[in-house]
């Protein structure tokens, strides 16, 4: 444990900490001492020189040796010293569309900015005034091109009470229209520092002005070929009583559908409901139009793109069974509320064609159809194995699914989770759940487990857990199976609903199995990571990975990457190599249909991946422009502020200025330094230890 203590000086105070105990110093001095006594005491050689000298040079000696020490034992100086902290003042400006959507656009692009910086000046002299621009991010210092998509002004406060915490935050100038389409309302920002005030300075127009726009329109992601899909379009208008409109749906640029409405008040909103034919395969552009009216503020917000995925038909589901079970409904309603499957429940005695099937999912199997049991054993299609008291056994042991079995009765067990399984990841919730959920009915007997099986949970009896999976997953002829050892998940669906007023628990539970077991692996060992969906305000990251024949991520050959646009313009590009994968960089891109091409070579082996991406636009910048300065006004009466007009940066800035609670703050704060860093010491030890040299050169001694 270190020793200290304390010297006083007016400036600040000095704590001595040193790494080896304060007795040090007394062998400091007695070597110090022993040293200089050994060349300056009885030494014949120094008779001739003045007793004044000799002690001068005995002392630079002694001095000098001590000064050594001292430095060799590692003291560290704590100072406290007294620092004066200028309030910070932060100007945080909207640089998002909705601020030039107004008459005085040319105003707020050449003059505001300029009335903003004088207002910064003039505030710079007494304190320290950090700049932000913000839209749908954050970025230091005043920008003023009106290109933002998206407003958040809730992220450019919490990003200063974060990022400033314990800081002296003299106040808060927000420049905005108070128009935001995205974070959370800037109040419940502002509650967490109320005590910070925050000026607010009205941008943009309060006046409702005369427009009809497209306010949404709703669609589903995924339609099926040859279905219909419906499509809700919401319009909303001002000033325009007594008006019609046409409301046209366009695939491409023909068009497919129009509905007319008629405008009955001064303000109000209609929903347009379309039914769509979905006629061709791959990612579709449809585009919504409002015809003109005349006067209107814009017309960017008369039309609206969205896209629909057409997909060619679900994966199809077998669900077989033995006999009618509980379990069965259960399963169904999942599988059936989900867009991406379809599902048939059928008699295992009555299932005829496997090969239209992506997943057999067999409940209380018995062998009553040859053809089937012949094909789950040559493991054509994964399957999902609901073992319960009425399966055979002994028809389950000759599909060499992991177990072998034999007994007539059947035991109450739980579900005790695996926390090594990593296959599939349920959310903490879910698996607390099924800890809780009531047990299964599962056969008793004499079973053996295979030991490569991937087992998601253990059997429970009572508060006894045993070492007997209750649900695994394992793999035969390299094509998946799913084993439950046990029947009434049924009552894991009753309880979810009883627990939480929902079955979202238990059909996440289904789901993850169905995806787990049905989804398609990709066993190239070329892979390019994309998402199929982005928007206009994204930056679009492609990743890539190369396997080897060991299986070996690597990243030696060249991957090319080739993107085609709506307008059959093409881009090449080549990925940039990671430490051991590819990375591109695609950066932000209009909205539209994207194709794309990848290739690489490995030993002499080409490899390709293509696919389909969309951007969608984003217009909500144009779906409102009535500025929102009642918003504004709260944020200043809440924390102490004012609002101002742009007209009004004088009073502004004359107002902060005036402010007596705006103060420097005065602190103490600790330093450390090493004894040794202080280089005023070196030199008086070479100072020293030259005069010395000096004087005894001087009387030849």
């Amino acid at each position: 444990m270190p020793k200290d203590f304390y010297t006083f000086s007016k400036i600040f105070i000095l704590k001595f900490i040193f790494s080896y105990h304060p007795a040090w110093i007394l062998i400091a001095l007695l070597i110090a001492l022993a040293y200089a006594s050994v060349l300056y005491i009885k030494n014949n050689r120094l008779i001739d020189i003045s007793k004044k000298t000799h002690t001068f040079l005995y002392l630079f000696r002694f001095t000098s040796v001590f000064l050594i020490c001292l430095l060799l034992m590692g003291i560290i100086i704590e100072k406290l010293v007294k620092k004066n902290e200028k309030p910070l003042i932060f100007v945080a400006h909207d640089n998002s569309q909705s601020i030039i959507h107004t008459k005085d656009s040319t105003y707020y692009i050449k003059d505001y900015p300029k009335q903003l910086q004088s207002l910064i000046d003039r505030l710079k002299d007494k304190y320290e005034v950090i700049p932000y621009t913000f839209n749908s991010s954050v970025i230091n210092g005043i920008r003023a091109n009106y290109d933002g998509e998206l407003t958040d002004i809730s992220q450019v406060l919490n990003q200063i009470y974060d990022q400033y915490t314990n800081r002296n935050i003299g106040a808060i100038i927000l420049s905005t229209d108070g128009i935001f389409n995205i974070g959370t309302n800037p109040l419940y920002s502002v509650n967490r520092k109320s005590y910070v005030p925050v000026y607010t300075i009205g941008l943009g127009d309060t006046t409702e002005l005369k427009d009809v726009k497209i306010i949404e329109v709703y669609n589903n992601d995924i339609a099926f070929l040859g279905n219909t899909f419906p499509v809700e379009v919401r319009i909303a208008q001002n000033k325009y009583a007594q008006q019609k409109v046409n409301v046209t749906v366009f695939d491409g640029d023909i068009k497919i559908a129009t509905k007319t409405i008629e405008f009955k008040g001064d303000k109000e909103q209609h929903t347009v409901n379309f039914n769509l034919s979905a006629n061709k395969v791959g990612f579709r552009k449809y585009s919504v139009k409002v015809s003109e009216l005349k006067d209107e503020f814009t017309l960017i917000n008369n039309t609206s793109n969205f896209y629909i995925d057409i997909i060619d038909g679900r994966q199809k589901i077998a669900l077989v069974y033995s006999g009618i079970h509980p379990d069965l409904g259960a399963i169904n309603y999942v599988v059936s509320n989900n867009k991406n499957y379809e599902i048939d429940l059928i008699k295992i005695k009555d299932f005829k064609d496997i090969k239209s099937y992506d997943l057999i999912i067999c409940h209380n199997y018995k062998n009553e159809n040859n053809t089937l049991h012949s094909l789950l054993k040559e493991a054509k299609k994964p399957v999902w194995f609901i073992i319960g008291p009425n399966s055979n056994l002994t028809d389950i042991n000759q599909l060499n699914i992991g177990v072998t079995a034999n007994g007539d009765k059947f035991e109450d067990v739980s579900f005790v989770p695996n926390g090594k399984f990593n296959s599939i990841i349920y959310p903490p919730e879910l698996t607390q759940l099924l800890v809780k959920s009531p047990p299964l009915s599962t056969p008793f007997g004499d079973f053996n487990f295979s030991k490569s099986l991937d087992v998601l949970a253990y059997q429970k009896i009572g508060n006894i857990s045993l070492d007997k999976p209750l649900i695994y997953f394992s793999q035969k002829n390299n094509t998946k199976y799913g084993v439950i050892m046990g029947e009434g998940i049924w009552r894991w669906r009753l309880f979810d609903q009883s627990y939480n007023n929902s079955t979202a628990n238990f059909e996440l539970f289904v789901s993850k199995i169905i995806t787990y077991l049905a989804v398609k692996e990709n066993k190239s060992p070329f892979k390019i990571n994309i998402k199929n969906e982005y928007t206009e305000s994204e930056n679009i990251t492609v990743l890539a990975e190369l396997y080897n024949a060991s299986y070996d991520l690597i990243n030696t050959p060249e991957v090319s990457f080739k993107l085609t646009n709506s307008n059959d313009k093409t881009f090449e590009y080549h990925f940039f190599k990671t430490s051991n994968a590819y990375k591109l960089e695609l950066g932000k891109l209009p909205q539209g249909i994207y194709t794309w091409q990848s290739e690489t070579t490995l030993a002499n082996k080409r490899y390709s991946a293509k696919g389909t991406f969309l951007v969608k636009e984003i217009k909500l910048e144009w779906l409102n422009n009535t500025a929102n300065h009642r918003l504004l006004r709260n944020l200043s009466e809440n924390t102490n502020g004012v609002f101002y007009f742009p007209n009004q940066l004088d009073d502004l800035s004359r107002n902060i200025l005036n402010r007596e609670d705006i103060v420097t703050v005065t602190y103490n704060e600790k330093s450390f330094d090493d004894l040794i860093d202080y280089k005023w010491l070196f030199f008086i030890i070479v100072l020293l230890l030259f005069s010395e040299w000096f004087i005894r050169k001087y009387f030849g001694v």
